[in-house]
């Protein structure tokens, strides 16, 4: 009979039938990596404790865990692994000199026609405005232009 377990006659299973088994590092389920706009998109709709500037691009490692939290289940597990991923491309900046407004200290562009203007307001790290900006509506003198386009 097919898909039961064998009882052998010393009345333990038996597990040579290695189909149904799977031991710890025996085996890897492969995820495909979020599309890089839509994954900078969707950890940028964060907001982060803390004052930090992004400094690298996603990597392909990063993007795969932005789709596990897309498809996580728990809140807590989302935020576990978007938090890796922030403070993996991040990092720690001063905090804004007057705490009651918001301090812009870099625009991220990826190569698309939008732009996230990185803000510290308060004690968080956040995009305002949520969702980012069209880059033709965008001001950016001085500031910090961090362009992560594909390669």
């Amino acid at each position: 009979m097919r898909g039961v377990f064998r009882i052998g006659t010393d009345g333990f299973l038996d597990l040579r039938d290695t189909r149904r088994v799977r031991t710890p590092g025996k085996y890897e389920v492969r995820v495909s990596p979020t599309p890089e706009e839509q994954a900078l998109n969707f950890l940028l709709s964060h907001s982060f404790p803390g004052h930090r500037r992004i400094v690298r691009r996603l990597t392909d490692g990063d993007r795969r865990k932005i789709q596990l939290a897309i498809w996580a289940d728990s809140v807590n597990e989302r935020m576990d692994l978007v938090d890796r991923v922030w403070r993996s491309i991040t990092k720690q900046v001063a905090p804004p000199m007057d705490p009651a407004s918001p301090e812009r200290v870099q625009i991220v562009h990826n190569g698309s026609g939008w732009a996230y203007p990185v803000y510290l307001d308060g004690d968080v790290t956040r995009v305002i405005p949520h969702g980012g900006l069209p880059v033709a509506e965008l001001d950016s003198r001085g500031e910090d232009l961090l362009n992560i386009k594909s390669a």
